[in-house]
């Protein structure tokens, strides 16, 4: 059987429409007085108009076999990681699963379907799935996809945050994308997924949460970020540093970190934490595109995949290490090296043809 799995192909679509920091801010009815884009580094996002979450999925579903030697009927199982959920005008749906209307819209006939939702370690969890199901022989290959549609969340907020330090302000921070991985097995152990593990610490999950509003229609994200930070920054270091020593890495291994894209700040304090951990200096090898998409929850990751292999800094043979944390609260890390998955993906989707 298998040991290793790998990306074989990815698909990411962004929405057309840009969405400032400021103008999402002036849609607040009561305005806070910080400086959200300051605090956050945060720039703008991507907004659906006229697609829901679904939608999204399925358009990066869509792309993910475009460039893969797999065709849709190909597909022994599809994991869809939505947690946005938000499939009509008002309405957060979650029957039938998401990943069922992934499979009728791509034409998927013969995959096993389901949905996982773990917060924002959605797609890595779904990986893990998949994983399991290669491994075991029962799937060749299958499909991890999710479409987060995000900023009905920010509309809650844009009519509820009243003050500063409103549990709703991280809302602000969202922006919208739909990301699909096709895994197989990796036939050399060079390539692939070294290591792979999420641990959650559930006494922790009220520092983030979401439930429906008290004031209106709509959803909303409740975050205490002060206290989420403080467990990151206890936690977090001590994860990482497991991954690197199950792989049999050490810093100097690793071309690149892909942290969530929580904000450029938060990406920026957590390298000074694994910094005082270590007791080293942590090199520059972060990667960060929050400036330009906010935070896209379960599929960030793969957002900033896309954002750098079509910039030509993530090449052919670089190990990556990917950071994950999620309400729960669930710290999830992942080690791999790519192939040539930089060079096909920037031949099928090239810089001037960007998702």
């Amino acid at each position: 059987m298998p040991s290793k799995i790998k990306i074989e192909s990815l698909g990411v679509y962004l929405p057309p429409k840009v969405l400032a920091t400021e103008e999402l801010m002036r849609r607040c009815a009561s305005r806070p007085r910080l400086d959200l884009e300051k605090i956050t580094g945060i720039q703008q996002r991507r907004v659906a108009e006229g697609e829901f979450a679904h939608d999204l999925a399925i358009k990066a579903a869509q792309r993910a076999l475009a460039m893969s030697r797999y065709k849709a009927e190909d597909l022994d199982v599809i994991v869809c990681t939505s947690i946005s959920k938000h499939n009509a005008p008002d309405e957060f749906s979650f029957e039938p699963a998401t990943a069922l209307l992934v499979r009728k819209a791509i034409g998927a006939k013969k995959a096993l379907v389901f949905d996982v939702v773990n917060a924002c370690a959605g797609m890595l969890n779904g990986a893990y799935v998949v994983q399991g199901l290669i491994r075991a022989g029962l799937a060749r290959c299958g499909m991890v996809v999710s479409g987060e549609q995000n900023l009905p969340l920010a509309e809650t907020a844009t009519r509820e945050v009243s003050h500063s330090l409103d549990r709703q302000l991280a809302a602000l921070t969202l922006g919208d994308c739909g990301a699909a991985l096709i895994l197989d097995a990796s036939e050399d152990e060079r390539f692939g997924f070294h290591w792979l593990d999420l641990v959650t610490g559930a006494k922790h999950d009220h520092f983030c949460y979401s439930r429906p509003s008290r004031k209106g229609r709509g959803g909303v994200l409740m975050t205490k970020a002060r206290g989420l930070q403080l467990k990151g920054a206890e936690h977090f270091p001590f994860y990482l540093k497991q991954a690197l020593d199950g792989t049999g890495w050490t810093l100097d291994d690793l071309h690149h970190v892909i942290p969530h894209q929580v904000s450029v700040r938060a990406i920026r304090n957590g390298i000074k934490v694994v910094s005082r951990f270590l007791k080293v200096p942590v090199p520059d090898f972060y990667l960060c595109s929050a400036e330009k998409y906010g935070n896209t929850t379960t599929t960030s990751h793969f957002l900033v995949l896309h954002e750098f292999m079509q910039r030509e800094k993530i090449q052919p043979g670089h190990n990556l290490l990917l950071v994950s944390g999620a309400s729960g609260i669930v710290i999830s890390h992942a080690t791999l090296t790519l192939d040539d998955l930089p060079l096909r993906y920037r031949a099928a989707f090239p810089l001037t043809e960007a998702a």
